[in-house]
């Protein structure tokens, strides 16, 4: 078992720039790194089958139960790491679905329209759409990945990581809720 120490201590006495330097014991804050890295096992599991997209968030949702009695640390970043990837599983699948539907409206009226020799002119916009679909559905996974894996690598590095409109609103949710009860 790992010593307890500040994660300053561990990060060998460089300063966190830029952010709060957060007190927890290694062991928490290797914790809270898994949850975060748990992205990829999201994105590795979503490629092989698509469902297996929804099994990977569970992993961060199992260290939240696990961890929130005992570390409201981990348990934050762990909440944090699963509303993560939830929101991103079903954003990229609201994307393609919107996108596959816009090439297919495109590729409809164009092939109707070649008729008429006016299809053949919207052709090219038709293609270019298509194009635009496959370079955001290939990239979007790895641009989410690579978020997912910076805020494990802050966490890792001893700062206090908070993503992009997720990590304020729980933070605000879990307030409330503790002066609820």
């Amino acid at each position: 078992m790992q010593e307890s120490r500040d994660v300053q201590d561990a990060v060998e006495g460089e300063m966190a720039t830029g952010s709060e330097a957060v007190k927890a014991p290694t062991d928490e804050w290797t914790a809270a790194t898994l949850a975060h890295a748990s992205a990829l096992l999201t994105l590795i599991l979503g490629m092989a089958g698509g469902v297996g997209a929804l099994v990977g968030p569970a992993v961060p949702l199992v260290m939240y139960f696990g961890y929130r009695e005992k570390s409201r640390f981990v348990a934050f970043h762990a909440l944090q790491s699963f509303v993560y990837q939830v929101a991103g599983v079903l954003l990229y699948a609201i994307l393609a679905a919107v996108l596959a539907v816009w090439v297919a409206i495109a590729w409809t009226v164009s092939g109707l329209l070649s008729a008429v020799l006016v299809g053949l002119l919207l052709m090219p916009f038709a293609l270019l759409l298509t194009l635009l679909m496959v370079l955001l559905l290939v990239c979007a996974p790895f641009a989410w990945l690579g978020y997912g894996l910076y805020a494990a690598y802050q966490v890792y590095q001893g700062r206090d990581f908070r993503y992009w409109l997720i990590g304020e609103w729980l933070e605000r949710e879990m307030k409330r809720r503790e002066t609820i009860l």
